[in-house]
């Protein structure tokens, strides 16, 4: 082989070394690590409420307790897809699935049944729910994309409404105990 071709050969086999780390780059489309690790995060959340909204569906005891899982199905989903959404267009991939501890935590409440089912739950959804609003407040205060941003500000008040229902749910179920 000449001197040349192989030239050539490296020439292109670097040219296309630069592109392939060009489009690593661009696929991560710019997002710091923290706003990363947040899209990441809410992503586990909200598939972790529309899991547990299910379960509260088909199985709580109490209409209240019902009818507050079928609304977390409901808003959870369609956040997610908005999350979904904002995450394709940053070429960031999202979790399918909820993480082990969330996984642990389903099977828990899925071993209740009755009162003791529709109480778990309920104490769940504000602790939850709790640590949702934080998370995002500190997204809409330290986050540096704009459109995460916008999400999270735009979610917050959802959120916020599902711990007010959450903790009216909760001190029910206690009085009922």
């Amino acid at each position: 082989m000449s001197v040349q071709v192989r030239r050539f050969g490296v020439a292109v086999v670097s040219s296309l070394m630069v592109a392939a780390i060009g489009l690593a780059v661009a696929a991560d489309a710019g997002l710091s690590p923290a706003d990363r690790a947040f899209v990441a995060k809410a992503a586990h959340g909200g598939l972790m409420e529309v899991a547990a909204g299910n379960l509260a569906a088909k199985r709580a005891l109490d209409p209240a307790v019902k009818a507050f899982g079928q609304k977390m199905v409901t808003d959870h989903t369609a956040a997610n897809e908005k999350l979904k959404s904002l995450a394709d267009s940053r070429q960031m991939p999202l979790p399918d699935a909820v993480s082990p501890e969330e996984n642990a935590a389903l099977a828990k409440l899925e071993a209740l049944v009755g009162t003791d089912f529709d109480q778990t739950y309920s104490q769940m959804m504000v602790k939850d729910h709790v640590e949702d609003i934080s998370e995002f407040e500190k997204e809409v205060k330290q986050g540096q994309d704009a459109d995460v941003k916008s999400f999270a500000e735009n979610t917050l008040p959802t959120l916020r409404h599902h711990l007010m229902l959450a903790r009216r749910l909760s001190s029910q179920e206690k009085k009922s105990h």
